[in-house]
């Protein structure tokens, strides 16, 4: 757990950039990505404080929201239960007001790819 938090904090610190591999080779990447150290750790006053810090361009967000079903239970994943607070979080009224209300568009990969 520790290795995986020391990456995320150099991941959280490296912007994207058009010289970034992705772009080289040709595969669409957002300009900023976060939520490797949140993972199965989602609040909603985390992701309050992100949707009213986002930088300019544009931000990928890593969640796992879902729903943990049977088959989800008889996985090894411990992320079972934070998948149903996390659809919580992103489906919470106060959230969706606060991302119209920030002018923030939800978008997804293929239109990202349509803008490269």
């Amino acid at each position: 757990m520790l290795k995986q938090g020391v990456q995320a904090r150099g991941l959280k610190l490296r912007p994207a950039t058009r010289e970034s591999k992705p772009e080289r080779a040709g595969i669409s990447a957002a300009d900023y990505f976060c939520g490797i150290a949140q993972t199965g750790e989602l609040t909603k006053e985390g992701v309050t404080r992100l949707l009213q810090s986002l930088p300019e361009g544009t931000t990928e967000l890593m969640c796992h929201p879902g729903y943990a079903d049977e088959a989800l239970r008889k996985t090894a994943t411990r992320l079972q239960e934070s998948r149903e607070k996390e659809v919580e979080i992103l489906t919470d009224t106060k959230i969706r007001n606060l991302v119209a209300s920030q002018g923030i568009r939800l978008i997804d990969y293929a239109f990202l790819a349509s803008t490269v």
